[in-house]
């Protein structure tokens, strides 16, 4: 077989050679000096590379300086790729970047204007920021209960929200363009009757006196851009400047026009490239029209060109995009749309559109998986030569890590989501929190240090350290809670010095990074230095780095921690410069607590992946194969109203005097959703794969539909899914089902080449059992069965249940440990000297003990306390109902053993109790919720054990004394109007306590042996049906 495509492309875009332009293009290269222009064009039309060619021939064919033209871009991303090309195309030097975002031109010009007048230089704030110190004034109003009266669907638990802080920044940053004074927001919420703007116009009022009264001038990017536009005005400011041409122009805001709209006005020239189809931000404010109306939003005459032939596309792909666009509003443009195709399809090619369909997400994203690793290895297309792009951010991730299973590289970008929100930054920020005192060390946070990359434990070993942690303390007499001491131990390294196990060395070498921290951070290291030396004693860049550079999810995992560990260090860079003077930890607090991603050009790992991403993501980019997944309904398209709380995107209809019609914002939501996937399937050079899922949950967007009829995606799923590791397991399954000699031999094969999974020597079912020994030999007449009366039933139900449970329980959970303290503080009533047996005196020992207890949020910590003052209820009840019958407590919380043949019967019992006739009655104290019925009482167990041990004279308290039997309390429900239940076992006769003494001979010789059999046919709610005990019944894979 003949292996292509892997060696890299030749690409004239980052060459530094001239481009042969159409005639179409060419007449942007002819435009006069001086001329402004509106340049339109379908995708792959070659507007960016248009851009480049008219820079260049201004300055190397007309003879322009290098300050006198200016390229700008939508983003911070692109506008880097953009300088990038213009600098190779140009070759010549620059005083400064010739691209940038309209953003950094106006720092650039509001600095400048500050530096010559001698002001302070305007800070600008982040997004993240911003959001923050909006979350704080409203968190603030919530709390003291001022600020404005927000009409009544706005409360507090709305005004909590991220999206309510989302909408009320658009609506600051819409008047910021519109130089909308808090005043005039507040009259227009009364002339539209809008009560939420008018609410809104007095926290804004305040926001501002809280960004005014900080230090540096602080603005945000609608402020500086208008401040900006001040600055051109007055004059002085870019003399030099001849022409701007700005690349994607349809995603040029007011606030950016109006900066274009200044510039003009001074003369200079202005180009603005674009396609309104494609636009990727309205709901930030893109001004779709504006290119259609270019001369009247500039105020200057504006020629237009439109680009003809669309050189990315073949017909067939030109063809779809321009199904999608034909449905778009033309937004005073629209004769974009009849370019042609310029490049010719393949008819003997993959096909260049085609649809899949799935029967569940997964499956979508294995057959996915499938034909990208077809593309891949067959047609050799380079993994970086191919993108999936999804409707939203919150998709992407597990997509990604989807595809990252079935052996598809994969890549997503940092800058999608917020630094907090990524699993390795988190990390390594909360260290340097609890090193700063900005994180307060609780027992979760231990917890997650100790299971995550810079503890290095797993969950076994966390257990382990936390029982030896534990018997330090009992030793010591002390008998505090192990979560307890975790805590401690990571802020004294010294107490894990004295344990001798891998896990506590483990732990050691965290709590050291985290007291030499601590050291640091006192001394006054900066935030940079203090990640640094965690990172750097964790050892992780070098684990990571070796295991980025393999293949598979692992690969991927690492190298999306690699990313957010450099984002995190650009991040604490950029905090140092800017605020020299502030402490480290406030860096630490505003990282944690910002929701909104930051705008961030960190670098990112450079290895061939496949792109998973958003569709704004893909401006200005193009790959041989695009695939727009997810496509379900009400997914994408989603038709729900934009800005519904705040309604910001209605600010300029109502300073035009127009009233906003619902069903044309409906329409404009359309053709948002329509504009993000024209851009999604335009970016395709070669095929656009379009996949949903269809099932009785789930309907395929009315999207999947738009392309007519194409090529559908048959692949039969039986095939492997093209990957070694699919092979091998192929192959294991056909040669242990038929015995193949032929799948026999590819395994070999594969064996020699050291595929992993193909030499048998690593497959587990072919392993010897490391032991068939009994676990206890019965042979041997020294030795016994243990025999725990509360697991007799447990054996009996299910063998392997038990064996589980004895040699790997799992540690015991929330319920269990509220149980003991339950028991343990009806001992110390029933045993007190006081006689109190009132709820309160039994509620106050469970406070006492109730930091034992850990949970995993403050809503179920609530819920368990009135849960477990119900149990409190029924035990004080049963308590005194027993003490007016005239009982007597003979026992509690006694231990006993009793020889049965080889089995040693060994138990607690809660309470020996002497009823007011003289009888003898064991009590088995229950807190959980499930009762059995009489006839299984009858059969119960543990009762039955109880009772053989007080016929046979093992329960000392109780020598002598006639028997009343056993009986089960419930406390959490009662019965007949008691908060209690009694579930009774009547006294077992002779013939009872035979049959009690077979069943525990039979569990003994059962618990002695080498194999456990399991059930297979409980229902899913049986206790011992849990998947850590059917795992075992699965028969071992023998190849």
């Amino acid at each position: 077989m003949t292996t292509r495509g892997f060696r890299p492309r030749a690409d004239r875009r980052t060459s530094g050679a001239a481009l042969v332009l159409d005639d179409t293009q060419a007449a942007v290269l002819r435009l006069a000096d001086g001329a402004s222009a509106a340049v339109l064009g379908a995708p792959g039309t070659g507007k960016t590379s248009t851009l480049v060619e008219a820079i260049a021939d201004r300055v190397l064919g007309r003879g322009y300086g290098v300050d006198e033209v200016l390229a700008l871009s939508a983003s911070r991303a692109a506008a880097t790729a953009l300088r990038d090309r213009i600098a190779v195309r140009l070759g010549v030097p620059t005083n400064g970047p010739l691209a940038r975002t309209a953003t950094s031109l106006a720092f650039q010009l509001v600095g400048s204007r500050a530096r010559r007048t001698g002001e302070e230089a305007p800070r600008l704030l982040t997004g993240g920021e911003q959001d923050q110190i909006i979350a704080e004034l409203l968190a603030g109003h919530i709390e003291d209960g001022t600020g404005p009266r927000w009409p009544e669907p706005l409360g507090e638990e709305v005004r909590a929200l991220r999206g309510f802080r989302t909408e009320l920044r658009e609506l600051m940053a819409r008047c910021a363009e519109h130089g909308v004074t808090p005043p005039r927001l507040s009259e227009l919420g009364a002339i539209t009757g809008r009560d939420e703007w008018r609410a809104a116009a007095r926290f804004l009022a305040e926001y501002q006196d809280v960004v005014d009264s900080y230090r540096g001038g602080f603005v945000d990017s609608a402020e500086l851009i208008a401040s900006a536009v001040a600055v051109v005005r007055e004059g002085g400011a870019l003399d030099r400047l001849r022409v701007v041409l700005v690349d994607d122009a349809q995603e040029a805001t007011v606030a950016t026009l109006s900066l274009l709209r200044a510039l003009a006005e001074r003369g200079v020239a202005v180009v603005a490239f674009g396609d309104p189809d494609v636009a990727s931000t309205t709901f930030r404010g893109a001004e779709t029209g504006a290119l259609g109306q270019l001369s009247l939003r500039l105020g200057v005459p504006v020629e237009r060109v439109v680009l003809g032939t669309a050189h990315r596309q073949t017909p067939e792909l030109r063809e779809l995009t321009a199904r999608v666009t034909e449905r778009i509003g033309t937004a005073a443009a629209g004769v974009q749309r009849l370019a042609s195709a310029g490049r010719v399809g393949t008819a003997d090619g993959p096909a260049a559109v085609l649809r899949l369909q799935a029967s569940s997400a997964p499956a979508e994203a294995a057959r996915l998986a499938r034909r990208l690793r077809e593309r891949h290895l067959l047609d050799g297309v380079p993994w970086d030569d191919m993108a999936v792009v999804v409707r939203s951010g919150a998709h992407v991730p597990g997509l990604a890590r989807a595809l990252a299973v079935a052996e598809v590289p994969t890549k997503t970008s940092i800058a999608g989501r917020a630094l907090r929100d990524d699993y390795a930054a988190r990390q390594l920020i909360t260290v340097a929190g609890v090193e700063l005192g900005a994180v307060e060390a609780t027992p979760q946070v231990a917890t997650e240090l100790l299971l995550g990359p810079f503890g290095g434990l797993d969950a076994v070993s966390l257990r382990r350290l936390r029982l030896a942690l534990r018997q330090e303390e009992l030793a010591g007499e002390g008998n505090r809670p192990g979560d307890e001491l975790l805590v401690e131990a990571l802020g004294d390294p010294t107490h894990l010095s004295l344990i001798d196990s891998s896990p506590a060395r483990r732990a050691g070498r965290l709590a050291e990074t985290l007291r030499a921290g601590r050291e640091k951070a006192e001394a006054g290291a900066t935030i940079e230095e203090l990640l640094w030396h965690a990172w750097e004693r964790s050892g992780l860049a070098t684990r990571w780095l070796e295991q980025s550079e393999r293949s598979g999810i692992v690969a991927d995992e690492a190298n999306r921690h690699l990313d957010g560990v450099v984002a995190l260090f650009t991040a604490a860079r950029r905090f140092v410069e800017r605020y020299p003077e502030r402490p480290a930890a406030d860096f630490v607090v505003e990282l944690l607590g910002a929701e909104v991603p930051e705008d961030t050009l960190a670098a990112q790992t450079a290895g061939p992946a496949v792109l998973v991403c958003t569709p704004s993501a893909t401006v200005g980019r193009e790959f041989e194969v695009v695939a727009v997944a997810g496509l379900q309904e009400s997914v994408w398209p989603n038709l729900r109203l934009r800005g519904s709380l705040l309604h910001p995107q209605e600010l300029a209809d109502a300073l035009d005097g127009r009233e906003t019609v619902t069903e044309d914002q409906r329409a404009q939501v359309l053709g948002d959703e329509l504009r993000m996937f024209a851009l999604a399937v335009s970016r395709a050079r070669g095929q656009v794969i379009l996949s949903a899922t269809a099932n009785d949950d789930e309907q395929p967007s009315p999207f999947l539909r738009l392309p007519g009829e194409v090529a559908v995606d048959d692949t039969d799923e039986t095939l492997h899914p093209l990957s070694l590791r699919g092979m091998v397991g192929r192959l294991r399954r056909r040669l242990a089902t038929t015995g193949s000699a032929d799948a026999a031999e590819a395994l070999a094969r594969l064996a020699d080449a050291e595929v992993e999974g193909a030499d048998p020597a690593e497959w587990y079912g072919l392993v010897e059992p490391s032991t068939v020994e009994p676990l206890v030999d019965l042979d041997d007449e020294e030795q016994v069965v243990r025999v725990s009366p509360s697991r007799l039933e447990t054996f009996e139900k299910s063998p392997l249940a038990w064996f589980v449970d004895a040699m790997a329980s799992s540690p015991s959970g929330l319920a269990a440990g509220i149980g003991t303290v339950v028991h343990a503080v009806m001992e110390e009533a029933s045993t007190s000297d006081d006689r109190d047996l009132s709820v309160e005196r039994l509620w106050g020992g469970i406070e006492r003990r109730w930091k034992e207890l850990s949970f995993e949020s403050p809503w179920l910590e609530e819920k368990e306390r009135r849960r477990t003052r119900t149990l409190a209820q029924g035990v004080s009840e049963y308590l005194r109902d027993f003490e007016r019958a005239g009982g007597v407590l003979l026992g509690s919380e006694g231990e006993f053993e009793l020889r049965i043949g080889r089995a040693l019967v060994r138990g607690t019992i809660d309470r020996v109790e002497r009823t007011a006739d003289g009888t003898v009655v064991i009590v088995d104290l229950k807190t959980g919720n499930r009762t059995p019925s009489a006839a299984e009482a009858a059969e119960h167990a543990q009762l039955g054990a109880y009772q053989l041990a007080l016929e046979h004279g093992a329960i000392e308290v109780a020598t002598g004394l006639p028997s009343g039997g056993a009986k089960l309390l419930f406390v959490a429900k009662g019965v007949r109007g008691k908060s209690y239940r009694e579930v009774a076992q009547d006294r077992v006769d002779r013939r009872g306590l035979e049959r009690l003494k077979q069943r525990v001979a039979a569990a003994a010789d059962g618990m002695a042996a080498a194999t456990f059999a399991g059930v297979v046919d409980l229902g899913e709610r049986d206790p011992h049906a849990k998947y850590e005990y059917r795992i075992h019944l699965v028969p071992a894979v023998s190849a």
